[in-house]
């Protein structure tokens, strides 16, 4: 028990120094850290209940951070940091599907399977549904719910419990390994029309939609939709790396830090001079909204589809030392004619077209085509061809 003590005590006093060098600050600075470590003491000393200090600790730093009315600041625990971190990379635990919820069988309908990914090897198809897995009944539950069952078998083989379309039962092993999502697909559309979905500028966006720009131009593209409709953002890099190839000399992304010092992005000379179009919508976030808004802003593209929400600030994520991590805004950025988004409200198109509830649920599954898309035909009309 002395131990425990001992250990506890220098665990707060620990705690305080750290919140003092991190800049709890200001004369007031160690009584703010004191009346943290009392309250945490208080907790240590009298609570009656049982707890866990991390869970405490964690809980108090996200509050800290939450309080700060920023939708795009928050703390992550160890456990939600590394998760975060596969995210960023595009990479995460699993067999390599798509899902949603099947309303007829209560378990999850697949539409769509990573090319050479584990299910695809284990000759799940799209259209099958998930029923189970290692026996346990998912039917009802909650993605988050299916998600946890597969990545416990992270390593091994999940055995899942699937129906197909005919709606004969299969069971099936597949592996549960790290499963990497391209974030970047594309193809020629009829009239030389270079297609480019983005579903994110997370980490080697910027580099594969740039190189799916040089391979349509190769095979004779003339002109270019980019499609980054729910892409939630990503990386100030990968966003800046694509522009820059399509772009021409000039500024592409102004940021501006608390003390109001300022940066820019810069582009070189080199660029892709063609009509283009941008297709947003109302979950284009962050380098989504921006990408579509520096190309507007430099008239080098027409912005198809609906206002996006208006996003005006980066974030920086620093890690701690015990695996955690604070991700913060730091920077407020301004569009290369130096408009804020958040200020105006988000990016509203030039042309605005809508999707109706049954093109909207066949778009969330992936399933409708572009030649069926009234977005997509908008921007491809707008275009001029």
């Amino acid at each position: 028990m002395l131990i425990r003590g001992a250990l506890c005590a220098l665990g707060g006093a620990l705690v305080t120094l750290v919140i003092l060098l991190l800049g709890f600050g200001g004369p007031r600075g160690f009584a703010r850290a004191a009346k943290f470590a009392s309250v945490l003491r208080i907790i240590r000393t009298q609570f009656v209940g049982d707890y866990d200090l991390d869970e405490v600790t964690d809980a108090a730093l996200a509050g800290a951070v939450g309080i700060l009315d920023d939708n795009w600041s928050y703390y992550m625990d160890a456990e939600t940091y590394s998760a975060y971190q596969d995210s960023s990379a595009n990479r995460y635990q699993g067999i390599g599907v798509t899902i949603m919820a099947d309303e007829q069988t209560g378990g999850f309908l697949i539409t769509a399977i990573n090319k050479d990914g584990p299910a695809q090897q284990a000759g799940l198809v799209v259209g099958d549904i998930i029923l189970g897995v290692d026996g346990i009944s998912v039917q009802g539950g909650t993605s988050d719910d299916l998600r946890a069952l597969i990545q416990a078998d992270y390593g091994r083989e999940a055995f899942v419990t699937v129906q197909r379309a005919t709606g004969e039962r299969w069971d099936v092993y597949v592996s549960c390994q790290e499963v990497y999502t391209d974030p970047v697909s594309s193809e020629m559309l009829e009239g030389h029309i270079g297609y480019i979905a983005i579903s994110n500028f997370r980490q080697g966006a910027g580099t594969e939609a740039a190189a799916a720009v040089n391979e349509l131009l190769e095979q004779g593209a003339d002109s270019f939709v980019f499609d980054v409709r729910s892409d939630p953002g990503g990386l100030v890099s990968e966003m800046v790396e694509l522009l820059d190839r399509l772009l021409p000399e000039g500024e592409l992304f102004i940021q501006t830090d608390k003390h109001g010092h300022e940066s820019a992005e810069m582009s070189d000379a080199r660029c892709v001079e063609m009509p283009m179009a941008v297709v947003v919508n109302a979950e284009s976030y962050s380098a989504a909204e921006f990408f579509a808004a520096a190309l507007h802003d430099y008239d080098w593209a027409v912005t198809v589809g609906q206002p996006t929400t208006g996003k005006a600030r980066s974030q920086v994520t620093y890690a701690l030392w015990d695996g955690s991590a604070v991700h913060i805004s730091k920077y407020s950025y301004l569009t290369p004619s130096r408009t804020d988004l958040y200020e105006a409200g988000g990016l509203v198109p030039d042309v605005e077209a809508a999707l109706s509830d049954e093109e909207t649920a066949l778009y969330q599954t992936g399933w409708l085509e572009p030649e069926d898309d009234p977005q997509i035909q908008a921007a491809i009309r707008a275009l001029g061809a």
